[in-house]
Formats: C-alpha cells, sequence, structure tokens
C-alpha cells in the first residue's frame, strides 16, 4: 500500500492539486487530506487508496519502493507518426473531394460577415 508522502509527492510531481485529486478519483477533498495526512492512509478505506494509487499512475506516477517517480514514456517514433497524419489527411481529402465547393453564399452572410 502507498504512504500518504508517496501520495503527496506524486501529486507534487504530476501538479496535480487535492480538488483535481479528489474530483479525478471522485472522492470528496476531505477524504483526500485525511489520506495524506500523517497515518492517513491506515484511516481510510483500502479501496479509497488503491483508487487514488490508480488516478495517479493513470496520470504518470509510478510508485516505486520508498517513493514515487515519473513513469518513463516510450520513445515515439517521428516518421511513424508523419505516416499516420498523412494517412489521416489524405482520408479526408478523398471524402471532400467529391463535394461542391463552398460558395461565398455559403460562407457569408448577406452582410458580408461570416456565417
Amino acid at each position: 500500500m502507498i504512504t500518504p508522502e508517496q501520495i503527496r509527492a506524486a501529486r507534487a510531481l504530476l501538479r496535480i492539486e487535492q480538488g483535481q485529486l479528489a474530483r479525478r478519483a471522485h472522492l470528496s477533498i476531505t477524504t483526500v487530506k485525511r489520506i495524506e495526512a500523517e497515518n492517513g492512509a491506515a484511516r481510510v478505506a483500502e479501496a479509497t487508496v488503491e483508487r487514488i494509487r490508480q488516478v495517479l499512475e493513470a496520470e504518470g506516477a509510478e510508485f516505486i519502493a520508498d517513493g514515487v517517480r515519473r513513469r518513463r514514456r516510450p520513445a515515439y517514433d517521428a516518421e511513424l507518426r508523419y505516416r499516420e497524419l498523412r494517412a489521416i489527411a489524405e482520408r479526408s481529402a478523398a471524402q471532400l473531394a467529391g463535394l461542391p465547393p463552398f460558395s461565398e453564399e455559403d460562407l457569408y452572410d448577406g452582410q458580408g460577415l461570416p456565417s
């Protein structure tokens, strides 16, 4: 089970306020404050602490023995990302190819303002 110190450290590392953590974990801010207090994790249900752990891990925290660190993100392939975006652009262009072009009346109202 994670400690109150680890929860506070994870929040600081991820720059998450107590209120944000409470909302994401579907808890009250009072519960988050209670958990972060000294021996606080022992005063709440284990499932509640587990829910907080899951939220913090989903945000990028990795709990290690007596600490916390930011989870390493896998290196992304720029060429792969370019090919994926290019494929999206080509599919969009193909969908629009059969449609008639916009006219001035489609784009502007009678006073020349965008509609």
